[in-house]
């Protein structure tokens, strides 16, 4: 059973008021009482009413961050620096995973703000006009990451389309002229938000398309080797797959080993996200790389900025860069 501050006032002869000043260190009593009844709250147990004192303060400190999971290394990796950066600021952040499914989303956002946390991260897999007026009607602030929503939430992210484009030029720069775009999430367009998959796509076909003689396939099934397979024995030339997450990349790289199909050599290979796995890969891989840990801290900032009621910016954008590796030819 905890232990009251009116439980202590009675062992101590002393009013709960007294007892209030002695445990949160406030002027107007004596310091051998004060002494007494830290002595006699530290024997007991005492641990302070938390979630009560965050009712008459209006905050509990507290944040939640909504992901998709944390197999994914990028996600694990920006949780991290988010966390570390609302602990420095004196919060304690809940981490729940959707797992890109929206009902489940919805139902840990209210658990979120039955738990009257103090403002949430989300990564959005929601994305209609009824899902954007539940979030404004919480009164709670709210940045997301990754996915957009046309609501006025600040965001932070990368310019997804920019970069594809990046790694079109980088790969047209090498002397490349049939790509093929490997990106199963699109499959999933109007069932789900997938702003950055989308974003991705568009800035590769612009970005192909600006190239007069180049040409592309894009694939966005589930078993995308399959398809990479019977486009790869279709076409000739100097040909490339260009991933939208090394993940992808991996699985791909992976299989084209077990085929004997030698990288760069017969066909190069390029990732998106520089996960800290590719450091153990061979070849070293070529993908896009943007400071992870950046965008983790920053949303925690704007986040903590929102709940204080400071003007933050709609977009904040991490810069990106390409890292040429092994697995495309010079």
């Amino acid at each position: 059973m905890n232990v009251t501050s009116k439980q202590i006032a009675e062992l101590c002869g002393v009013t709960r008021g007294t007892v209030d000043r002695a445990l949160n260190n406030r002027p107007g009593i004596n310091p051998e009482t004060r002494a007494k009844i830290l002595r006699v709250a530290e024997e007991l147990g005492y641990r302070p009413h938390f979630l009560a004192q965050s009712l008459v303060k209006g905050h509990t400190k507290t944040l939640g961050i909504v992901l998709f999971d944390i197999h994914n290394r990028i996600f694990s990796q920006l949780f991290h620096a988010f966390e570390a950066e609302a602990r420095k600021r004196g919060y304690i952040v809940y981490l729940v995973l959707s797992n890109r499914n929206k009902e489940l989303e919805l139902e840990y956002i209210n658990n979120l703000l039955d738990r009257r946390v103090d403002g949430i991260a989300l990564l959005p897999a929601n994305f209609n006009k009824k899902f954007e007026s539940f979030l404004l009607r919480s009164r709670t602030p709210i940045v997301t990451f990754g996915n957009r929503l046309a609501g006025p939430f600040p965001y932070i992210w990368i310019d997804d389309k920019q970069a594809i484009r990046d790694s079109v030029a980088f790969l047209a720069s090498r002397g490349y002229r049939h790509l093929f775009y490997v990106s199963p999430p699109l499959r999933r367009k109007g069932k789900e938000n997938i702003y950055v998959p989308e974003q991705r796509y568009n800035g590769f076909v612009e970005a192909c398309e600006a190239i007069p003689d180049m040409r592309f396939n894009v694939i966005a099934q589930k078993y995308y080797l399959d398809e990479l397979n019977d486009l790869i024995e279709k076409t000739d030339g100097k040909r490339a797959i260009l991933c939208s997450s090394d993940v992808y990349a991996l699985e791909v790289l992976k299989w084209l080993k077990s085929r004997k199909i030698r990288v760069p050599e017969q066909i190069g290979l390029m990732g998106f996200d520089n996960i800290d796995v590719l450091n153990y890969v061979n070849p070293a891989l070529t993908t896009v790389d943007y400071n992870v840990n950046a965008i983790g801290t920053g949303l925690a900032d704007l986040l903590i900025s929102r709940i204080n009621e400071e003007e933050v910016p709609a977009e904040t954008l991490i810069a990106h860069q390409v890292v040429p590796g092994e697995s495309v030819s010079p």
